[in-house]
């Protein structure tokens, strides 16, 4: 019994191998090649990248411009159809003030000394600013925006922040930018410390006075700060008298009060004075502040009849 069983096992493990052998030999024949078709659709696709993202001007006043010379980039790198730049932008912001964001504007052209263009406003809106399509040969397109913004009258001194955002459209298809790498842009805004002045009336008349007269400081000048947003402390000084005799600066006097006597007014000097006359601080809600110096005159015994004339400095000191 041990010796058949053992015969049957051998006699089909030779089967098997002579089996196995005859297939082998069987597929090392055949031979054949075959192909595969591929198919891929390719979309439009609109990229967009903005550089810089954050943009720092300093040393502004209130009242003032700064011209539409800010570039910022917007680039298409890989995409495959052209597109208008759009922007918006949020109003200006700092911890204590705000102003508005139609103060920004845009423009595809730069101007070194002018604000020109359109007005941002709180929704996207189409610019004249385009991206030709990129393709293999340029696979990287883009297009410059400038800007530029106002600063209205008494802001208070301080860093303002706007943020402007950027899409990338296709106006034929309406297709938007489908990427975006970095799409806004931050401007700070550093607002420095600022007074103005303004002269009202810008000269003066004394009338007819005759040798060894004199009057109280009764015409006044009215010095104003438009626009600014700190106080001023105003300054005098002037030059001497010049016509057919000429005589001394300190002939005329000045107060911060009208109808002071010639003998009590202080004296017109050469060298600045400060006359303890303060402009306020113009702010947002009042953003024009004045104050007044007073002038009287003395002429000296003697004087040859004549019309004469003398040049007033004012200055704001802040």
């Amino acid at each position: 019994m041990k010796a058949y069983i053992y015969g049957s096992m051998i006699a089909v493990g030779l089967a098997i191998g002579i089996f196995g052998a005859v297939l082998m030999l069987g597929f090392g024949f055949a031979q054949g090649t075959g192909t595969v078709t591929a198919n891929v659709a390719v979309g439009n696709v609109i990229y967009l990248a903005i550089s810089p993202n954050s943009i720092v001007i300093s040393g502004l006043a209130p009242n003032s411009i700064y011209p539409t010379n800010i570039p910022v980039t917007d680039t298409d790198n890989g995409g495959n159809i052209g597109a208008n730049a759009l922007v918006e932008g949020t109003n200006w912001v700092n911890q204590t003030y705000t102003f508005g964001v139609s103060n920004t504007l845009e423009s595809n052209t730069a101007s070194a000394t002018t604000l020109s263009g359109t007005p941002l406003s709180n929704s996207f809106a189409v610019t004249n600013s385009y991206i030709i399509a990129p393709n293999v040969v340029n696979p990287s397109t883009n297009t410059i925006i400038y800007f530029g913004f106002s600063i209205p009258p008494a802001t208070p001194a301080g860093n303002y922040l706007q943020t402007i955002s950027f899409e990338n459209e296709n106006v034929s298809n309406r297709e938007f930018n489908a990427i975006s790498t970095s799409n806004s842009v931050t401007i700070t805004a550093n607002v420095i410390g600022t007074c103005y002045i303004s002269l009202s009336p810008n000269s003066i008349d004394f009338g007819t006075l005759t040798p060894s007269a004199n009057v109280p400081t009764n015409v006044g000048v009215n010095d104003i700060d438009n626009g600014g947003n700190v106080a001023a402390q105003l300054f005098v000084y002037g030059g001497n008298w010049i016509g057919p005799a000429n005589f001394e600066v300190s002939n005329t006097t000045w107060s911060a009060a009208s109808g002071t006597s010639f003998g009590t007014a202080a004296r017109l000097t050469g060298a600045a004075n400060d006359t303890n006359i303060v402009i306020p601080a113009p702010t947002p809600s009042n953003a024009v502040t004045s104050n007044s110096i007073y002038f009287g005159l003395g002429i000296p015994p003697g004087t040859p009849a004549g019309t004469y004339l003398q040049t007033i400095t004012i200055e704001n000191s802040c």
